[in-house]
């Protein structure tokens, strides 16, 4: 494995899982090459890893969260993002949380398969 520093570890790291658990999404990653600043008040807000969208051409789930290749795993949380839109995500988590638990609820336990 090569030698990760603390400036590129997230990327390896996310780039690693994503060819092991997602090979057909995956896409090179570069390491990142920005300073890591560091502030005691600072908040970090990781996203990303299981990319949501409308086709499993370019995503990992589907608009319930739900995965494209196996329809019983739904991911919730900011890993559905790509990136981080710049302030904290917990009322969106919370909404496409909400969102997609309706569905299983109201839809996917009555007829187990892919919503979308």
């Amino acid at each position: 494995m090569p030698s990760i520093s603390r400036r590129n570890f997230i990327t390896t790291t996310a780039a690693g899982f994503s060819a092991t658990a997602c090979s057909r999404v995956t896409r090179e990653v570069a390491p990142l090459d920005v300073p890591v600043e560091t502030h005691a008040d600072a908040a970090l807000f990781l996203n990303g890893g299981a990319m949501l969208g409308d086709t499993p051409d370019n995503s990992a789930v589907n608009r319930y969260l739900q995965s494209w290749d196996v329809s019983n795993v739904f991911v919730m949380g900011a890993s559905a993002y790509p990136q981080n839109a710049g302030y904290n995500p917990t009322g969106t988590v919370g909404a496409l949380t909400y969102w997609a638990a309706e569905a299983i609820r109201s839809r996917y336990l009555k007829n187990p398969g892919p919503l979308v």
